[in-house]
C-alpha cells in the first residue's frame, strides 16, 4: 500500500522532532512523534509491538488516574484546561502489612511538567517505580519483588519505607529517556485482549489493557514475576496464614499478591514528524523544496491540502515512502520558495499535522592545521539566486564562502554554519599537520620540611609531572633512605641540622632534577591540638579535620568517639595531620548530634598528647511550592524543594509541625519532593501545611488551595 503525507505551504512555524530510541529498558523500544496539540509523544511502543497513548480524556472511566482539571466540567484543552500529570501506563499493587500498615508498588510511564504546573515547553515523561510500606520496622531491609524486577529497600524514616525511581527526564523536547526505565513490556490484564470489559468503545476506536480500577491478575513481566511480594522481618499481618507458599521461611516474613489495577489505552493515531524542509534555487528563478517526514512504519493513508495565505507557491503534493520514512521533492517558480510547509497524516483521527520552516541547505568543510593553529571553514548555500550571508557560529561571517580563524590553542570538534535564509549545518572538523611531542618530565621533590630528631620522615616525589620512567634520590651520608628509587622513600631523622636531598626523574625531555631541604630539630614534648570545633557541616560533603597546630608531633592518630545513635564514618588519612571524611546524609535527631573525634600525637622523645574536636551538621533549607486538596478524591498534594539533593525524606503536617501527618516523600536528584495521597484529614479553606526534613529543615504556614 502506498504511504502518502501531505505537504502544504504555510507561514513560518518551528518543527518538532521524534525522539531517538535511546537506551532501551527491559521492554520499551520506541517513542512516537510529538503531538502538536499538547507537546507530548503520541505513543510509546514496547518490544512486543504494543503501543499505548496518553490517557487523559475527561471522565474516562477506564482511565481514572490523572491530575485534576482546573474545570472538570469543560473539555480537556491545552494548556488552559489540562492535567498536570497523566499516564501512558499505570500498574499498581497494594497489600496490608503487619501493624496495620499498607504496602504499594506502582509501575508507571508518566507525563508531567518539570516545574509542576502546566506550562508549554516544560513537558517531561519518565518511567517510575515507586515502593512504599507504612508502619514498617526501623532499620530493616525489605526485599520487593514486582513485575519490574527486585529491589531491596531499608526504612528511611521511623516506620516508613519509601523509594521512588524516576528515569527519563531529559532536555526540552527529549522524551527518549523513559525508554531506559523499568517499564516494559507494558503490563496488561491476563485476559487481554479477549476480555469483554476491554473491547473497543461505541465508536470502535478505544481498546484498553485494563480498566484502571478492578484488581486483576496480570501478564507481561519480562522477569516472569507477575506478582507483588515483600520479604522482611514480621511483614505478614497474619500469624497463621502463609501469604507466600512458594517462599521458604517463617510465615511472618513474607506477604504477596497477584492482583493489580492496570490502566492503559492502545494508541490509535500514528502521528507525524516533519524532519526537514530545504530548498534549492538558481539565478533562473526556479527551484525545488525537499521535504522529509517520519511516522509509523505501517501503511498510512494521507489527505493533501494547501493552507497557504494568498497565492499558493506550490500545489498540494503527496509524499511517498515506507518503513516510517516519507519524502517529496516539490518544484516552484518565482522569486521565493514557500516560507513553510505542513505535513499532514490524514489517517489519524483527528488528522495529525506538523509545520516546519523551509530553509536553504548549507554544506561545507572545516579543517584545523596543528602547525599553524588556523581553523579554515568553507561553506555554500543551496540558494544561488543571490548572495547569502553565511556565519560560522562563534568565529564570524564567511567572506565569499570562506573563513580563517586563529591561531587557536585547540580546535572545536565541529563548526556550525548558519545562513541568513535559516539553514544551518554542523560540520565535523578535520585535522591536518604534525603530531605533538610528548609532555616533558619535570621533577618535584616536595616542600621543605621541619622534623624532630628520631622522627620517621617521608620524602615525596609524586608531584613530578610527565610520563616519568624512573626516580632516583640522593641523600647526605648521615641518612639512609628506605629505597632511593621509590617515589616516596623514608628515613629516620638524624641529629639536628639541615639536610639536602635531590630527586632526578627520567622520561621524555629528561632528566630533570629538583631538591628539598629537611631541617631536623631536637625532639620536644608532644602537645595535641585538634583545631576549633566546626559548625554547619553539610551532609554528604567532605569535612577535613586539622591537627597541624599540634607541637612536638611526630605521629598522628585520629579516631571517632561514637556516642549513642551516632553513625560511624570512615576517616581517610587517619594517621596524618589533616584527615577527611564524608558527613553522613542521615543523622537523628535531625537538627543536632555533633560527631566527635580524638587526636593523639606522639613525639620521638616518647611523650604523647590527646585533644578532641566536634563537627556539627547544618539543617537543609526546605520550601513549599504548592499545596492543594482535591475534595472529589479526598487527595492531598504538596510539592516543594530542599537545598540538599540527598534523597532524604520530607514529612508534611496539616497546620504546624505537631499537626496530623499527611504523608512523606523522598527528595529526588533535582532537590524536589512531592507528597501525594489520601488522608483522614479533610482539606478546608484557610488551612496551612508545614514540612520537616530528616536533615532538620522546616517550613511552616503555607496556605492550602482547596479544589
Amino acid at each position: 500500500m502506498l504511504a502518502i503525507f501531505a505537504v502544504v505551504s504555510l507561514a513560518g512555524l518551528a518543527s518538532a522532532a521524534v525522539g531517538p530510541p535511546g537506551v532501551n529498558g527491559p521492554g520499551l523500544a520506541e517513542v512516537g512523534p510529538v503531538d502538536a496539540t499538547d507537546g507530548f509523544p503520541v505513543w510509546y511502543r514496547d518490544k512486543n509491538g504494543l503501543r499505548l497513548e496518553k490517557c487523559i480524556e475527561q471522565a474516562d472511566p477506564l482511565c481514572p488516574a490523572r491530575g485534576p482539571l482546573p474545570d472538570e466540567a469543560a473539555p480537556v484543552s491545552f494548556p488552559g484546561n489540562y492535567p498536570d500529570e497523566g499516564f501512558y501506563s499505570l500498574t499498581k499493587g497494594t497489600m496490608d502489612t503487619a501493624g496495620g500498615g499498607t504496602a504499594l508498588a506502582a509501575i508507571a510511564l508518566e507525563q508531567a511538567f518539570g516545574s509542576g504546573p502546566v506550562a508549554d515547553g516544560d513537558q517531561v515523561t519518565f518511567a517510575r517505580l515507586r515502593l512504599k510500606i507504612t508502619n514498617a520496622r526501623d532499620g530493616v531491609d525489605y526485599k520487593f519483588t514486582t513485575p519490574a524486577g527486585t529491589k531491596t529497600v531499608r526504612t528511611s524514616k521511623p516506620g516508613i519505607v519509601f523509594d521512588t525511581e524516576d528515569i527519563g527526564i531529559g532536555g526540552k523536547g527529549d522524551f527518549s529517556g523513559a525508554l531506559g526505565g523499568r517499564v516494559g513490556p507494558f503490563l496488561t490484564w491476563d485476559t487481554y485482549p479477549t476480555d469483554p470489559a476491554l473491547k473497543p468503545d461505541a465508536n470502535g476506536k478505544n481498546t484498553y489493557v485494563g480498566d484502571g480500577t478492578t484488581p486483576h491478575k496480570i501478564t507481561g513481566s519480562p522477569y516472569g514475576s507477575n506478582i507483588f511480594r515483600i520479604e522482611g522481618p514480621g511483614i505478614n499481618p497474619s500469624a497463621t496464614a502463609d501469604a507466600c507458599p512458594t517462599v521458604p521461611g517463617p510465615l511472618a516474613d513474607c506477604v504477596e499478591t497477584d492482583l493489580f489495577t492496570v490502566q492503559g489505552k492502545l494508541a490509535t493515531n500514528s502521528g507525524v514528524t516533519a524532519e526537514r524542509a530545504t530548498y534549492s534555487r538558481s539565478s533562473l528563478g526556479s527551484g525545488t523544496v525537499d521535504v522529509f517526514a517520519s511516522s509509523e512504519s505501517g501503511p498510512q493513508s494521507m489527505q493533501l491540502s494547501d493552507a497557504s495565505a494568498g497565492t499558493a507557491v506550490f500545489s498540494p503534493t503527496a509524499l511517498e515512502g515506507s518503513g516510517g520514512r516519507y519524502f517529496a521533492r516539490i518544484a516552484f517558480d518565482g522569486p521565493r520558495p514557500p516560507a513553510s510547509v505542513t505535513v499532514t497524516n490524514s489517517s489519524d483521527v483527528p488528522a495529525s499535522a506538523k509545520k516546519i520552516d523551509v530553509v536553504d541547505k548549507v554544506s561545507g568543510k572545516a579543517t584545523f592545521n596543528t602547525d599553524s593553529g588556523v581553523l579554515s571553514v568553507e561553506a555554500v548555500s543551496s540558494d544561488t539566486a543571490g548572495a547569502r550571508t553565511l556565519t560560522a557560529v562563534g568565529f564570524g561571517e564567511l567572506a565569499a564562502g570562506s573563513l580563517a580563524a586563529g591561531p587557536l590553542p585547540a580546535p572545536p570538534v565541529s563548526v556550525t554554519v548558519r545562513s541568513d535564509a535559516k539553514g544551518e549545518v554542523v560540520i565535523p572538523v578535520e585535522v591536518t599537520g604534525n603530531a605533538r611531542s610528548p609532555i616533558p618530565v619535570a621533577a618535584q621533590a616536595g616542600p621543605d620540611q621541619t622534623v624532630q630528631a628520631g622522627q620517621n620522615v617521608l620524602l615525596d616525589g609524586s608531584a613530578s609531572s610527565g610520563p616519568v620512567s624512573t626516580y632516583s634520590w640522593s641523600s647526605p651520608s648521615a641518612v639512609v633512605l628506605s629505597d632511593p628509587n621509590a617515589v616516596r622513600p623514608s628515613f629516620t631523622a638524624p641529629a639536628p641540622g639541615e639536610y639536602a636531598f635531590s630527586l632526578t626523574v627520567n622520561g621524555p625531555g629528561g632528566p630533570s632534577t629538583a631538591t628539598v631541604t629537611v631541617t631536623v630539630t631536637a625532639a620536644t614534648a608532644a602537645v595535641a591540638n585538634a583545631g576549633p570545633n566546626q559548625q554547619g557541616a553539610q551532609r554528604g560533603a567532605k569535612v577535613t579535620l586539622d591537627g597541624s597546630a599540634s607541637s612536638g608531633a611526630a605521629t598522628y592518630s585520629w579516631t571517632q568517639i561514637v556516642g549513642p545513635g551516632d553513625p560511624r564514618v570512615a576517616l581517610t588519612g587517619a594517621s596524618s595531620a589533616r584527615p577527611a571524611f564524608t558527613f553522613p546524609l542521615y543523622k537523628y535527631p535531625a537538627s543536632s548530634g555533633a560527631l566527635t573525634f580524638k587526636l593523639t600525637v606522639g613525639s620521638p622523645d616518647g611523650s604523647s598528647s590527646d585533644a578532641q574536636v566536634t563537627v556539627t551538621p547544618r539543617a537543609d533549607t526546605v520550601a513549599v511550592a504548592s499545596a492543594r486538596y482535591t475534595a472529589s478524591k479526598r487527595e492531598w498534594r504538596v510539592d516543594g524543594t530542599s537545598s540538599m539533593l540527598a534523597g532524604q525524606t520530607v514529612t508534611v503536617h496539616l497546620g504546624g509541625l505537631d499537626g496530623t501527618i499527611l504523608g512523606t516523600a523522598a527528595v529526588d536528584a533535582t532537590g524536589a519532593f512531592s507528597v501525594r495521597g489520601s488522608s483522614t484529614a479533610i482539606g478546608r479553606a484557610g488551612q496551612t501545611v508545614s514540612v520537616e526534613s530528616a536533615l532538620g529543615g522546616t517550613a511552616a504556614g503555607f496556605a492550602v488551595r482547596v479544589q
